[in-house]
């Protein structure tokens, strides 16, 4: 899931930045009069021959948010809606990142380029910026997946089936539960007779000193301890190499 969530993250990341737009911009001046950019002049930037945006510019500047590619930057001054200046320039865009600052100087038009604006009112600052429909698309595109993989991500987090919680009662272990029913069944007379001397004892001697009072051998010696162990009745602990024999109290 986690490895999933990353790779969705990193398309993510790849669209946005194919979605991010290039900044051109700069600033409009006459051939003869460099000192002061030339207002109200039209900017409008072409792809394969297609205006993609253009604007009126009333402060001698532009600016405009494209896409990697190629395309042709013109500009065209009207005086009395007649074509007195213009300019033409070629501009390569290669990564999102690529902003260019482009001033462009506007020559008089040979006589073949003469034209006529028609009656558009040139005053003042107006932005009539043509959206750039490829970057909407984009931007649009990357929402979508964004909305997509969220909706995507919570579906498939409520899906997953919760895992039951069962209260069962923990069993015993098995060799205490027999303890606790051993203790409750009646010893053997040799068990009985062992576990008694080991009570006169104060409930505790040694496993040496133990075989010493009762006429069994070592061996039958220990695994009477043993059985008694078992029982719950006694413990037995490990001292040097000898063993302490501590009787248990019964509730």
């Amino acid at each position: 899931m986690k490895r999933r969530i990353i790779l969705v993250i990193i398309l993510i990341t790849i669209l946005i930045s194919s979605a991010q737009a290039a900044k051109v911009y700069g600033s409009i001046y006459e051939w003869s009069e460099l000192d002061k950019p030339l207002k109200n002049a039209i900017v409008e930037i072409e792809e394969n021959s297609t205006r993609m945006q253009y604007k009126v510019s009333g402060n001698g500047t532009y600016f405009f948010d494209i896409s990697p590619g190629s395309y042709d930057i013109k500009a065209k001054y009207y005086y009395n809606n007649i074509l007195e200046l213009s300019a033409e320039e070629k501009l390569r865009i290669n990564n999102p990142d690529d902003s260019k600052n482009l001033d462009l100087i506007l020559f008089p038009p040979i006589d073949s380029d003469y034209e006529y604006l028609g009656n558009i009112n040139l005053t003042g600052e107006l932005d009539t910026k043509q959206a750039d429909d490829t970057n909407y698309i984009m931007i649009f595109l990357v929402a979508l997946i964004i909305i997509s993989v969220i909706i995507i991500f919570i579906w498939m987090k409520k899906r997953k089936p919760a895992v039951p919680i069962i209260d069962e009662p923990v069993p015993l272990p098995p060799e205490k539960l027999e303890g606790k029913e051993d203790r409750q069944m009646e010893l053997p007379d040799d068990l009985k007779e062992l576990y008694d001397i080991i009570l006169k004892k104060g409930g505790r001697i040694t496993q040496k000193d133990l075989r010493k009072e009762v006429i069994y051998g070592e061996a039958k010696v220990s695994l009477m301890i043993a059985d008694l162990e078992d029982r719950g009745l006694i413990k037995k602990i490990k001292k040097g190499r000898s063993n302490i024999i501590i009787a248990e109290n019964i509730k």
